[in-house]
């Protein structure tokens, strides 16, 4: 049986990956163009990725940046050191309503209509597509980040001043960008990249990177090298 989901929900996940090929009108091999959303990146065989702009929002490291990947994101080593959980904002109400973004989630993702008592008590139904279990208890569900706090540290999250963190810990800007799943499957992952970790449910796995992509791209976060590997590798066979 299909489950129907929130209209939050399949807005994440209406997220395109396209390859396409196009002639070059040469005895040189074709261009690749790959379309993630509504920015391109057109790579040339002996040349650097060239993307299209897109509305993008002090390091103590030895690393450089090596290179631009296909996928427009930068390539270069993860910083090392520095990362706190209290540097990143706990979840809070931004817009007055009573409702923090944890309970906000849980409201746009519940798959049936959600209640809200008091104290914005919610109660619904929700399915985690990391392991495709469902429950009516929200207590035995975690609010993810897609892409977790010490991984956007290491990716660049360094550098951003206050504001900027708590707003990445709170982003609920884009249905994607957090996440209501089974608490064992957060807590599995924890603070890995695809590379490291992806959910049990093969069905999601495109999916997931395709999402975490499009996050670190929003963000400008950097790729390290292993995980840019495997990102490309994992969708091109998507």
């Amino acid at each position: 049986m299909e489950l129907k989901l929130s209209n939050r929900y399949r807005t994440g996940l209406a997220l395109g990956f396209v390859v396409v090929m196009t002639a070059c009108g040469s005895a040189k091999p074709s261009a690749l163009v790959i379309e993630v959303d509504n920015a391109v990146i057109t790579t040339a065989p002996a040349g650097p990725a060239v993307l299209t702009p897109i509305a993008l929002e002090e390091k103590t490291t030895t690393a450089t940046v090596t290179s631009t990947s296909s996928l427009g994101l930068r390539v270069e080593a993860e910083h090392v050191g520095g990362y706190k959980r209290t540097l990143f904002a706990n979840w809070y109400d931004a817009d007055g309503d009573g409702c923090n973004t944890r309970q906000e989630v849980l409201i746009a993702e519940s798959i049936i209509p959600a209640k809200i008592s008091a104290k914005c008590k919610v109660t619904g139904k929700w399915f985690s597509v990391y392991d495709r279990v469902t429950t009516t208890d929200s207590s035995s569900f975690d609010i993810d980040h897609m892409v977790p706090l010490k991984e956007a540290w290491d990716s660049g999250a360094w550098n951003w001043n206050k504001d900027q963190r708590k707003k990445f810990a709170n982003d609920l800007d884009k249905s994607f960008f957090l996440i209501a799943v089974t608490a064992s499957s957060n807590r599995s992952k924890g603070e890995r990249d695809p590379a490291e970790w992806m959910p049990t449910s093969a069905r999601y796995r495109c999916e997931y990177a395709r999402i975490w992509v499009k996050i670190k791209r929003a963000w400008d976060l950097s790729v390290d090298p292993t995980e840019n590997t495997f990102l490309k590798s994992t969708l091109a066979r998507c």
